[in-house]
C-alpha cells in the first residue's frame, strides 16, 4: 500500500501517481494531452437499434416510460446529428454551367453521463418474517420507482450549471442553445386562458419554420384547467364528447389532440404527453434534503437597483420588490436569506444581488426568489451557478418572472429521433457487502437526457397560473 499512503514516496514521482489515478478513474476529459481525473473513451454512435427498457407507470413518468434509450459505453457520449441537407436557394446555373457545392449540415454534440443511485436495505428479520410478503423484492421495486421519478424530475428541472451532478433537462438544453436555434415564447405573466388558443399555433409555427414538427406537449398539472378551457372555448375546435379522441380530465372531456395552422397535431394527453406530476411550477421554495450535507444558507445577500442594459422592467413595473436567496447542491436546499429591505425599482432598472456563501457546506448554485411588484410573498424566479467560496453577483432585469410556469412542445422524430436517454448503465441493483444482519444494495442507473436538435423544440415561459404571483 506504499503507493497510496506515501510511506515509500521516494519511489514514485508525482507524475507516476497522476498517471495511475487516471488509469483507475473514468472522467469527463476529452483532451488526451491535458485531461485530469481520468479520460473517457469517446466511441462514435452508430445509430444502433434501441429498446425502451424502462417499465414505469405511464401516468407517473410520462417521459421515462416512453423515451427511447441508446446504449452508451463511456462517461462521455458523442453524437453526430444531421441538422440540414444543404443550401436549397441557389441551385440554378446556366446551360453547362458549374454547380455549387451543397453539403449537409452535421453537428457534433457531447453529453456527459450522470450517476443516479439510491441506497436501500432490509433486515434479515424482515426477510424471514411473514409480516410483509416479498419484503426484499418490494424494496428493490421501491428503489427502482424512486430512481425513475428522479430521472423524470431531471428531464424537466435538471441543470448541470447549478448542480453539476444533474443532467440537463429539456428546458435547460433549449435555453443553452444558440439564439438562432431557440423557439422560446414569453407570456410575461399572462395566463393561457387570457392569451388564448392562438398560443399553440404561434409556437407550432415557430418550430415549423426551423424544420420541426411539434407533436407532444408537456406541462405542469397547474396549467391543466387553463389549457382545457382554452381549447374547448376556441371557435372552430370540433370534438365528440366521449369519442375516441377524448379523455376524462377532472370530470370533463378534453380533446386528445389539437390541430394547428401549420398542420402539426399537438398531443395534450395520451402516451408520453400532457400534464406531468414531476413538471413543477416555480413556486414557494423551502429547505429540504440532508441537513448535514446540503449547503449552509448564504452568509449575506445584498441588493442595489440601477439602470441596466436589456432591462425588462417597464414603467408599469416600477415599485418595491422583495428578494430571498437559497443555496443548493446535490444534497438539498438551504433555508433562505432575505434582502434586508424591499428594493425600489424604476422602469429600465436592473437589481444586482451580491450573494456571499456560508462558511460550512459550499453551494454549487443558488435559487433566487422574488416577489411581484408590491407583494409580500416570494417565489422561485431563477437558478444560477455558485462560485465555490467566492461571492457571486446576479442582475435581475425582469427576464424571468417568479411564481410562473412553463410548457414544452417537442418534435419527437424527423429523419432521426430528436431526443433519447443515453444509458451507460441500465436500471440495476448492486449488492453491497454485509456488515450486519441486513441486506444492503444500491439501485443505480447512469445516463443523461440527450436532446439533439433544440431548434425543433419549443418552450413557452413565464405563464401565469392559479396560485402563482401573476
Amino acid at each position: 500500500m506504499a503507493f497510496f499512503d506515501n510511506s515509500n514516496a521516494q519511489n514514485y514521482s508525482e507524475a507516476d501517481a497522476e498517471a495511475l489515478n487516471k488509469a483507475l478513474a473514468a472522467g469527463y476529459g476529452t483532451d488526451s494531452s491535458a485531461f485530469v481525473n481520468g479520460r473517457a473513451l469517446i466511441p462514435e454512435d452508430c445509430e444502433q437499434e434501441t429498446l425502451n427498457v424502462l417499465e414505469q407507470s405511464k401516468d407517473d413518468c410520462k417521459v421515462m416510460s416512453t423515451i427511447k434509450t441508446t446504449k452508451v459505453s463511456s462517461t462521455v457520449h458523442e453524437k453526430n446529428v444531421r441538422t440540414g441537407q444543404g443550401d436549397y436557394k441557389h441551385l440554378t446555373t446556366t446551360e453547362g454551367g458549374e454547380s455549387i457545392e451543397t453539403n449537409q449540415e452535421i453537428t457534433r454534440k457531447t453529453y456527459n453521463m450522470k450517476f443516479l443511485q439510491t441506497l436501500r436495505g432490509i433486515t434479515q428479520q424482515m426477510v424471514d418474517s411473514e409480516t410483509f410478503e416479498g419484503a426484499l423484492a418490494s424494496e428493490k421495486i421501491s428503489g427502482i420507482d424512486t430512481l425513475m421519478k428522479g430521472c423524470e424530475y431531471l428531464c424537466f428541472h435538471g441543470n448541470s450549471d447549478v448542480v453539476p451532478t444533474e443532467f440537463d433537462s429539456f428546458e435547460t438544453q433549449i435555453r443553452k442553445a444558440a439564439a438562432s436555434e431557440q423557439n422560446i415564447k414569453d407570456l410575461r405573466g399572462v395566463s393561457i386562458g387570457k392569451y388564448g388558443v392562438k398560443l399553440f399555433d404561434e409556437i407550432a409555427s415557430d418550430i415549423y419554420r426551423k424544420g420541426g414538427d411539434a407533436r407532444k406537449v408537456l406541462f405542469p398539472v397547474a396549467l391543466s384547467q387553463d389549457i382545457k378551457d382554452a381549447i374547448l372555448g376556441a371557435q372552430g375546435v370540433r370534438y365528440v364528447v366521449n369519442g375516441p379522441n377524448m379523455f376524462d380530465f377532472g370530470g370533463n372531456a378534453l380533446p386528445l389532440r389539437h390541430f394547428t395552422s401549420v398542420g402539426s397535431t399537438l398531443d395534450f394527453a395520451g402516451q408520453g404527453a400532457g400534464a406531468d406530476r414531476f413538471y413543477h411550477v416555480k413556486g414557494v421554495v423551502e429547505a429540504e434534503g440532508d441537513a448535514s450535507k446540503r449547503p449552509d444558507a448564504p452568509a449575506s445577500v445584498t441588493a442595489a437597483a440601477a439602470a441596466a442594459t436589456g432591462s425588462k422592467f417597464a414603467a408599469t413595473d416600477a415599485g418595491d420588490y422583495l428578494y430571498t436567496v437559497h443555496a443548493v447542491n446535490s444534497a438539498g436546499i438551504s433555508v433562505g436569506v432575505q434582502v434586508a429591505a424591499a428594493v425600489a425599482v424604476a422602469g429600465g432598472d436592473g437589481v444586482t444581488l451580491t450573494i456571499t456563501p456560508g462558511s460550512g457546506n459550499l453551494p454549487t448554485g443558488y435559487i433566487v426568489c422574488r416577489s411581484a411588484k408590491g407583494g409580500t410573498s416570494v417565489m422561485e424566479m431563477t437558478r444560477i451557478a455558485a462560485n465555490g467560496a467566492n461571492a457571486v453577483t446576479f442582475t435581475d432585469v425582469n427576464e424571468e418572472l417568479p411564481g410562473t410556469a412553463s410548457m414544452l412542445f417537442l418534435t419527437e422524430n424527423k429523419v432521426q429521433t430528436m431526443y433519447k436517454f443515453g444509458q451507460l448503465t441500465p436500471v440495476s441493483t448492486l449488492p453491497l457487502g454485509r456488515r450486519r444482519a441486513m441486506d444492503e444494495f444500491l439501485v443505480i442507473t447512469y445516463g443523461a437526457l440527450e436532446l439533439y436538435a433544440p431548434k425543433f423544440q419549443g418552450l413557452v415561459k413565464n405563464i401565469a397560473y392559479t396560485g402563482g404571483l401573476y
